[in-house]
């Protein structure tokens, strides 16, 4: 972990903290960072979706590819 020296707006933390829930600087910038890194996570899932992610799992060799 690195310790990082940062200029934080105060209005936009303090609005963070409420929509988190959290109290600290560092509690909040923590969840943010893995809520958004979660966030991202999920659209991609959902454009691999979008994109016929799934259609290769109808395939049984595919299929068994996808779970070596």
């Amino acid at each position: 972990m690195t310790k990082r020296l940062i200029d934080l707006d105060d209005e936009l933390l303090a609005e963070a903290q409420r929509q988190l829930g959290t109290t600290g600087v560092t509690d909040t910038v923590r969840t943010a960072l893995a809520q958004v890194t979660a966030a991202a996570a999920r659209a991609r899932q959902v454009t691999w979706l979008a994109e016929g992610g799934m259609a290769g799992m109808a395939d049984r060799d595919q299929r068994a590819e996808v779970w070596r």
